[in-house]
């Protein structure tokens, strides 16, 4: 009969300092962070570990009835781990969630449960410096987490309900996601990251500040010509940095805006099944923003009317103050004219606070009578317009010509112009219109100070993304920059010698130059529409890995071009084998026929043999640049599923969950060899 059971004793043991040096050097994975200026504290010696300090927060809680310094005062509830900044730490809890701080140690990895359990259990038993116990199993001493496997699986791992939680290794790549398909958690620290930028602005000569990252666009943007979508390339990446020395793990999602339920329906009609924008970047309200407007001086009857409205997006302004009216109960049109002209401001000012993302000057979708709305709806881009483009075989047609042969790129034209036209649309509210030798000043910039609440609260003819001066003042002009930047890289893996022809040209204001941007990946992102993370704890080897099933939206399961299963950070194994991976099989085994529905594919792993050199030889080295990738160090695998998720899901599957079984040489199973850090289920466009 087949058994499984945890090694005697080791999950309970107290681990001693040396332990605990090990795990964080672990977690910390090479990180050349200054971990807040306490540097890597994991090498201090114990009698200084316990005086660490990392954003005011004691690594190591004092001990007894008083704080260790601060006059006497009474030391908080909770146990002694629990107030400890390393817990709070590595667990991600308040400072370091990723609002102010990240998760120590900073630039590392996530703990795993088993990781955190061993530093509560230590800090709770004292910190001692020496090994409270022996542990021997199988004669023989094992790292803590080691898990005997009694010739089958080991135990079933969680998957992370939030993927920014798993820290990537150097040389794996952060993943912009589509943004209908991110968590709230991300979102979140996507909003406090722009919050951040935006905070910046009160210091005009900060290079970091948003309107000093979006003045980039206004003075130094290439459209209309091949450097078009390399110079986007670059903008979005050196922006994505300013957010990410924020937030570490925040990454600029796309806007499939072509994909279904956005833009006009096959009537050329907006109804109640469409949609102008992602729900992330439409306006609504929170139970904090209506605490805002009572504050304002908005009467507190009124506030009450609007708990309804609380979390409703509105992609619109019209739309949400037509909400506005009908939760108030106003019905003549001067009387809520009335209360606009008083309240508006505040509404505005509420709405900002609610969400960063969210921008006044913005009207999706809405074009008066007498201007473009007659024939916009027919220009949207709609899928077939992207599979036209994608059939594009020259980058002078696809991207742009050159300086000797000019010309905007399809691309450039429809969807990139259309959605800038779209986004921004014209002010519905804006009654006057401009004098005919006027109409090209209709979108102002002069005098403007971007940002600031007289403009965000201004009534402009037109919305900041209808003109290529003001565009990345608006928020919306990230994610569609990023679907575009996307659907040149799908285009550049079917055209890999679709390219440019002035590769030397420098893309100012930066040094970069056009080659440099041929490859996304030197930049350190793909474009993932999904993924989901299962990390693998402590480095015992993993008997079998089945993951708990993984609920996947309906956005994942409608579409999706390819969906691969990844072995994240393989070290160099000593035996060769043959990795199966299953969906929706947990209790798959070496036995479990290959030509069954949920068999999904295999990886094949070329084994090293035992060490033959001296002391360290086969310890992987860092990475370097400048120095070949080191041959034990360890790597990802990828097995394309594709075939078989769409086929559970045709089928009605809502979940998927993954399972791995190792085969050896001899085709039996191997419980002893694999080592990995995570393993993810990803979807890609």
């Amino acid at each position: 009969m087949v058994t499984t059971k945890r090694a005697p004793a080791v999950a309970d043991a107290v681990a001693d300092y040396a332990t605990i040096q090990t795990l964080l050097r672990r977690l910390a994975a090479g990180s050349r962070s200054d971990q807040g200026g306490a540097g890597a504290f994991w090498n201090l010696p114990l009698d200084q570990f316990l005086k660490v300090e990392i954003a005011g927060e004691p690594l190591v809680a004092p001990d007894g009835g008083t704080r260790c310094c601060g006059g006497g005062s009474a030391v908080p509830p909770g146990g002694r781990a629990e107030r400890s900044g390393l817990v709070k730490g590595v667990r991600g809890l308040p400072p370091f969630d990723g609002r102010r701080y990240p998760r120590l140690p900073f630039g590392g990895k996530a703990a795993s449960a088993e990781d955190i359990a061993v530093v509560e259990g230590w800090i709770e038993a004292g910190c001692p410096g020496d090994s409270l116990a022996e542990l021997e199993v199988s004669g023989k001493l094992e790292a803590l987490g080691t898990i005997e496997v009694g010739g089958a699986a080991g135990p079933v791992f969680d998957v992370l309900a939030d993927a920014s939680g798993y820290s990537y290794a150097a040389g794996e790549m952060r993943q912009r996601m589509d943004i209908d398909c991110m968590t709230a958690g991300q979102l979140d620290r996507l909003r406090l990251a722009f919050r951040e930028l935006y905070a910046l602005n009160k210091w005009p000569e900060d290079a970091r500040s948003y309107n000093n990252m979006a003045l980039i666009h206004q003075n130094h943007c290439q459209h209309g010509w091949e450097r078009f979508l390399p110079w986007h390339r670059v903008y979005l990446y050196e922006f994505e940095q300013q957010l990410q020395s924020f937030c570490p793990d925040v990454t600029m999602p796309y806007w499939a805006f072509s994909s279904e339920p956005y833009g006009p329906g096959p009537d050329g009609k907006m109804d109640e099944t469409r949609k102008a924008m992602p729900e992330a970047l439409n306006a609504f309200l929170t139970r904090d923003s209506l605490e805002t407007l009572l504050a304002s001086g908005v009467p507190a009857n009124e506030v009450k009317k609007l708990e309804p409205l609380v979390g409703m997006p509105f992609a619109a302004q019209t739309a949400f103050f037509a909400a506005v009216r009908e939760a108030l109960g106003i019905d003549k049109d001067a009387v809520f004219k009335a209360y606009l002209a008083r309240y508006r401001s505040r509404y505005i000012d509420a709405l900002l606070q609610s969400n960063s993302l969210w921008y006044p000057l913005r009207y999706p979708g809405q074009f008066g009578k007498g201007t473009i709305n007659s024939t916009i709806n027919y220009h949207y881009p709609a899928p077939q317009d992207i599979e036209q483009i994608q059939a594009l075989r020259t980058f002078r047609d696809f991207g742009g010509g050159s300086l000797y042969n000019d010309s905007f790129g399809f691309l450039d034209q429809n969807p990139h112009n259309t959605m800038h036209i779209w986004t921004g649309g014209v002010n519905p509210d804006h009654t006057s219109l401009p004098a005919p030798q006027d109409r090209n000043a209709a979108v102002n910039v002069s005098g403007r100070r971007f940002h600031r609440r007289d403009d965000l609260h201004s009534q402009p003819k037109f919305g900041d993304m209808f003109s290529n001066l003001t565009a990345s003042y608006d928020p919306v002009f990230w994610p569609v920059h990023a679907n575009v930047d996307r659907l040149w890289w799908t285009w550049q893996q079917a055209n890999p010698h679709g390219l440019p022809a002035g590769l030397d040209g420098v893309l100012t204001p930066w040094a970069y130059a056009v080659r440099d941007t041929l490859d996304m990946h030197r930049f350190g992102y793909e474009y993932v529409k999904k993924t989901y993370v299962a990390p693998v704890p402590g480095t015992a080897a993993v008997g079998r890995f089945a993951s708990r099933p993984i609920d996947l939206p309906a956005r994942v399961r409608k579409r999706f071009a390819k969906a691969e299963v990844r072995l994240h950070r393989v070290p160099q194994l000593m035996r060769s084998c043959f990795i199966r991976v299953f969906l929706n099989e947990p209790k798959a085994d070496a036995d479990t026929p290959l030509d069954r529905e949920t068999y999904a594919g295999y990886a094949a792993i070329f084994g090293h043999g035992p060490c033959i050199g001296g002391p360290g030889h086969c310890e992987p080295q860092a990475a370097r640049l400048g120095k070949p990738r080191d041959m034990n160090a360890p790597r990802n695998h990828r097995v394309d599923v594709t075939a078989c998720a769409r086929r559970l899901i045709d089928q009605g599957a809502k979940a998927l969950s993954v399972t791995l079984v190792v085969i050896g040489a001899d085709y039996r199973e191997d419980t002893e060899l694999l080592r990995l850090d995570g393993v993810s289920l990803n979807f890609l466009d």
